[in-house]
């Protein structure tokens, strides 16, 4: 009868490992191939929020320019509505009047 070579327990045809070291070592290879997943997979999940972070921070910049845009053009448009309404209705008919526009 053969003996295994890590445990010296009974080894079943002409193996050197009996089958519990056999499982012991497939559990060991299966326990770093899953931490070596789960490892990929949470450097993926932060990858992804991190992605995810830094496009909504640039769309909230977007945003925020956008906004600041209106703002401007909407103070440019009532600064400019006063001259526009003063020209309406004062110089205009000065000027058809000096014309001779009735």
């Amino acid at each position: 009868m053969q003996r295994c070579n890590d445990c010296a327990d009974k080894v079943v045809d002409m193996d050197s490992l009996c089958t519990a070291c056999r499982m012991a070592e497939w559990r060991h290879f299966q326990a770093e191939e899953e931490a070596k997943r789960l490892k990929r997979e949470a450097l993926e999940q932060h990858r992804d929020a991190y992605l995810g972070r830094k496009k909504a921070m640039r769309d909230a910049i977007k945003a925020g320019v956008i906004c600041a845009l209106t703002v401007l053009l909407l103070l440019a448009m009532i600064a400019a509505a006063k001259d526009a309404l003063q020209y309406e209705w004062e110089r205009k008919p000065a000027l058809l009047k000096a014309q001779g526009v009735r």
